[in-house]
């Protein structure tokens, strides 16, 4: 089989199309991504937003077909008092139960200290945290740069996404805050002008981070911090607050499994390419050229499973041609499995979901 017919559609909704479920991800804003809304341990519902609107849907999937378990409109009043009216609102699941389930919302708006925390209760959703505009943050993270970005992080190991990871590009500020009965404080604290962590230090505007399982355990308790368009990519390991690399490629650098990190329109997130039900493989790509790649670390060494150079031709049909393209990864048979990829393009009502053909 092919590279280029490794992976099919079973959801396609072309330039233009008309979205997913009735959103019509026609606003360039709109972003997505996959939530636990059962509190089932599957990330089978989509999440689709429109910062600055009010405007949020929650997707439940069912036999090919998408209907919204939860649908506020543009103009619309947002998610459990979170209004979503400012274009810098953003949105990431979060474990705040510590039940292994990242069941809750984390709903944040950088330069104004604006933090809540939203859990649902049988379709409706109410703070368990809030700090209003303005605020003063969470945790003594005080959110007060326009720059700022958060993450769910596997701090201790435990399989559960009970940790934040606050961090500001640029400045070398990174912050992993703990949850106790609604209490958070620091357990990782480096504070601006800091040095980063684990011997990446954050000192560039368009350095990004996220959880992933380097391990293949089925825990996200490894950072990855990449720097698109000078090669620098780090993998970090936590031993009891101590980080250190894993991998280290530093700046200028290669990249990794020969994908060299070379473009500022890199990007990279985790995914379960094999369907193992582990967030363990890398897919990186470069919207608007056609360019994906999927890394599987396999004996130490990180190997494509997964390439198309530069130009290219996208992934099973996806182009992959527009600058504003997006990727995240998806349990659409509801397995616990994330191994499709969501491919969507903000402003067109595209939408597409690629599944691998063995």
């Amino acid at each position: 089989m092919s590279a280029i017919t490794a992976y099919k559609p079973v959801y396609a909704q072309g330039d233009p199309g008309n979205g997913i479920g009735g959103f019509n991800l026609r606003n360039p804003l709109d972003l997505a991504f996959p939530f636990d809304y059962n509190s089932s341990g599957k990330l089978d519902h989509i999440v689709l937003y429109r910062p600055g609107t009010g405007t949020i849907w929650i997707l439940h999937h069912w036999r090919g077909n998408f209907s919204p378990v939860y649908a506020e409109g543009e103009p619309g009043n947002g998610i459990g008092g979170f209004n979503l009216k400012n274009p810098a609102d953003r949105i990431f699941p979060f474990d705040y139960d510590h039940s292994g389930r990242a069941d809750h919302l984390v709903c944040y708006r950088p330069g104004t200290g604006t933090c809540w925390i939203l859990r649902n209760e049988r379709g409706q959703w109410s703070p368990v945290y809030a700090e209003g505009e303005p605020g003063n943050g969470i945790g003594g993270y005080n959110l007060k740069n326009p720059i700022d970005q958060g993450f769910a992080f596997d701090y201790d190991g435990t399989g559960k996404l009970d940790h934040l990871v606050w961090y500001r590009p640029g400045t070398g500020t990174v912050w992993i805050l703990k949850n106790e009965r609604g209490r958070f404080s620091p357990v990782y604290q480096m504070g601006e002008p800091g040095v980063g962590i684990g011997g990446y230090n954050l000192a560039n505007p368009v350095d990004r981070g996220f959880a992933f399982d380097y391990d293949q355990t089925g825990k996200l308790d490894h950072l990855v911090w990449y720097r698109p368009g000078t090669g620098t990519i780090w993998i970090l390991k936590n031993n009891r607050g101590r980080f250190f690399p894993v991998y280290q490629m530093g700046e200028p650098g290669v990249g990794i499994g020969g994908y060299n990190l070379a473009n500022p329109i890199d990007k990279v997130i985790a995914f379960d390419y094999d369907g193992s039900g582990r967030l363990d493989e890398l897919v990186l790509w470069r919207a608007g050229t056609g360019t994906i790649w999927i890394l599987q670390r396999q004996g130490g060494n990180w190997v494509p499973v997964y390439l198309q150079g530069e130009p290219g031709l996208g992934i099973g049909g996806y182009n992959l041609l527009s600058p504003a393209d997006l990727v995240m990864a998806y349990d659409y048979r509801k397995t616990r499995t994330p191994n499709h990829l969501c491919l969507y393009r903000p402003g067109t009502g595209t939408f597409w979901i690629l599944e691998r053909q063995f």
